[in-house]
């Protein structure tokens, strides 16, 4: 019970981080069902150092049609047994999704042609990442800190198609605090469920960044399975909230922006190689070789 009292207290901590997305009069709302699967890897080759490998499938309609694709990798360092940088790249297509409202002032997150073709827009993302363990007594904690630097393809003509060669720059700040409570025990072993959740928060920056400084919350909670030391499976509620400029601004309907609601469910996968040479197991064999002689 007392786990349970912690695990609430912290999730409750991590939902009042939304109170940013506080009603305007100058906002209009849109609401998506998303599902997004996703697999994450961890991958050491040295004491020291590793590679990071990741993709996400997100879909609306919970997994009908596409919201985007995401692809990530990366390197990491281990600078403290509780602190881990990443330096990395990703690649993300966002797709054509959501409502069309002009006079609501709502249009797809990336526009249709003239024709009424969908389209989707590119992004080339480049992040720096922080990750610190904070493990607490029968707690599982830790918060991620990530920069990007995103140039994204949100140039388009005439006939409303995009432009290929043309990208703008944006910068973004993101705060992640993740918790995970045993339902056995202190720790999380093989072959036993748990709960989790996290909250991340999105923060826009630079010249570009309008009144968009809120940039998105994401909210996830939901129960997870240690199937061995290396893999998990994870699998729960999800809410994305996103604020997006607003497709028109006239005098007498002065929306500045589009909130996005976006609910569903998060299925994640993570399975973590260790490609780092056995030093031990070495040390084990040679003393026995020297024991032969």
């Amino acid at each position: 019970m007392q786990k349970l009292k912690i695990f609430l207290y912290a999730f409750l901590t991590m939902c009042f981080m939304s109170i940013l997305e506080t009603k305007a009069q100058t906002r209009q709302s849109t609401y998506n069902n998303i599902g997004w699967y996703c697999y994450f890897g961890d991958h050491k080759i040295s004491k020291k150092w590793g590679i990071h490998t990741e993709y996400q499938w997100r879909r609306t309609d919970f997994i009908t049609s596409w919201q985007q694709s995401l692809a990530r990798v990366g390197v990491n360092y281990n600078i403290h047994p509780k602190v881990m940088l990443t330096l990395g790249y990703g690649y993300i297509n966002t797709f054509t999704y959501g409502e069309y409202d002009s006079n609501a002032g709502i249009s797809p997150i990336s526009r249709t042609n003239r024709q009424g073709k969908e389209q989707d827009f590119p992004e080339h993302r480049f992040y720096v990442d922080a990750l610190v363990n904070n493990d607490l007594t029968g707690f599982e904690l830790n918060h991620r800190f990530r920069y990007e630097q995103r140039y994204m393809g949100l140039f388009y003509d005439d006939n409303n198609d995009r432009l290929p060669d043309e990208w703008k720059l944006f910068h973004r700040l993101r705060y992640r605090v993740r918790g995970a409570l045993p339902l056995k025990g202190k720790t999380i072993d093989p072959k036993e469920f748990y709960l989790h959740a996290y909250d991340e928060l999105f923060i826009g920056f630079g010249k570009d960044v309008g009144f968009n400084i809120f940039d998105q919350n994401r909210i996830n909670i939901g129960v997870g399975y240690k199937i061995d030391k290396h893999a998990k499976i994870e699998v729960g509620f999800f809410s994305q909230t996103v604020q997006r400029p607003a497709l028109i601004n006239k005098p007498l309907t002065p929306i500045k922006s589009v909130f996005e609601y976006n609910q569903g469910f998060l299925i994640a996968f993570t399975y973590n190689f260790d490609f780092s040479k056995k030093e031990e197991p070495k040390k084990e064999e040679e003393k026995k070789a020297e024991e032969k002689k």
